[in-house]
């Protein structure tokens, strides 16, 4: 059971390869030896870079690390978020789990240096990069993990003034399995 590595390696294939790969520091890791598996993993993607207009890659929920990361960048980034998981159990004691997860297009930009018409194509530019991820998820329907997400999906526009002022757009759905999230 690996559901956040799964997560990490169905969403790389979006950005830039090189954007996924700015995220591995070292090439092996003491406390993780998975930690190679992974990163040799995403260096053989025979699909990557799938929206070219998404140069860098953001994962995961800690806000120092993201915000650390996200002041670093000039391009348009795609970042996974994750989160409260729910397990309900039915009359034959089968749990269900459900995981949000969200993604979210934005480009750090100083926002006050655009006009309103300009932040209307920003604006548009993401929402369409971030369709094509959905576009892309809903084809890849027989993938073992798009198989658990559901869908319809809710979409809102994102701003964050503490990410650099990043604006874009957030699409949430959530990973929803019997029994999901259990070790086998």
């Amino acid at each position: 059971m690996n559901p956040l590595q799964d997560i990490f390696l169905y969403f790389a294939k979006f950005p830039l390869k090189a954007g996924v790969l700015e995220l591995f520091n070292r090439d092996e890791s003491d406390l993780y030896p998975d930690y190679a598996l992974l990163k040799t993993e995403i260096e053989a993607l025979e699909v990557h870079s799938l929206v070219p207009g998404i140069e860098e890659f953001v994962f995961g929920v800690n806000e120092d690390s993201v915000k650390a990361r996200i002041i670093e960048l000039t391009g348009t980034y795609l970042f996974i978020d994750y989160g409260h998981i729910m397990t309900t159990e039915d009359q034959y004691d089968r749990h269900t789990e459900d995981m949000l997860i969200s993604l979210t297009v934005a480009t750090p930009y100083q926002i006050e240096k655009l006009d309103m018409v300009e932040q209307v194509f920003m604006a548009d530019a993401a929402l369409e990069m971030l369709l094509e991820i959905r576009s892309q998820m809903e084809a890849d329907s027989e993938c073992p993990f798009v198989k658990h997400l559901t869908f319809p999906t809710e979409i809102t526009p994102f701003f964050a003034r503490e990410l650099s002022d990043s604006t874009g757009w957030t699409m949430v759905f959530k990973k929803r399995g019997v029994e999901l999230l259990v070790n086998n």
